[in-house]
């Protein structure tokens, strides 16, 4: 069951259990991992920060590992982390979390996936990323 919102007549909202199959109890629990593992940018920014920071180490680290293996790289470098979170949240992340933050009823956490978004939005020519915040994200060419 899914537990939903029902509108009484009389302005209040009673919650409701409403029966869900197999298919779609299965179709739920798959979002909800796939949300999970791209759910960064719903966390607050100093967060988000973290969690952005440490996914450029763990690439830099997985393109330095090909590198030394003489294997194709499977990764773009990822020399400005605020254009890679732009980027990861407009093509992967917003439409996805979006829609399942609304099913959800969490509109809390598409605020906050706003508002992280626009964070990295914010970071420009005019307005650099802080450089103590950055990672050196220069890749050797070994």
């Amino acid at each position: 069951a899914v537990v939903s919102t029902q509108s009484t007549g009389d302005g209040e909202e009673n919650l409701a259990l409403l029966p869900v199959s197999q298919e779609n109890k299965s179709l739920i629990l798959r979002m909800a991992i796939k949300c999970a593992d791209i759910s960064n940018p719903s966390r607050n920014k100093l967060l988000a920060r973290a969690w952005a920071h440490r996914i450029v180490l763990e690439y830099r680290d997985q393109i330095s590992e090909e590198k030394s293996r003489k294997l194709p790289q499977s990764l773009p470098p990822f020399d400005d982390i605020p254009k890679s979170q732009v980027l990861f949240v407009h093509l992967f992340a917003r439409d996805l979390l979006s829609a399942y933050y609304d099913f959800l009823e969490f509109s809390h956490l598409t605020d906050q996936l706003n508002e992280t978004f626009e964070y990295w939005d914010s970071f420009n020519e005019e307005n650099p990323y802080p450089h103590e915040l950055a990672i050196s994200t220069s890749y050797s060419s070994t």
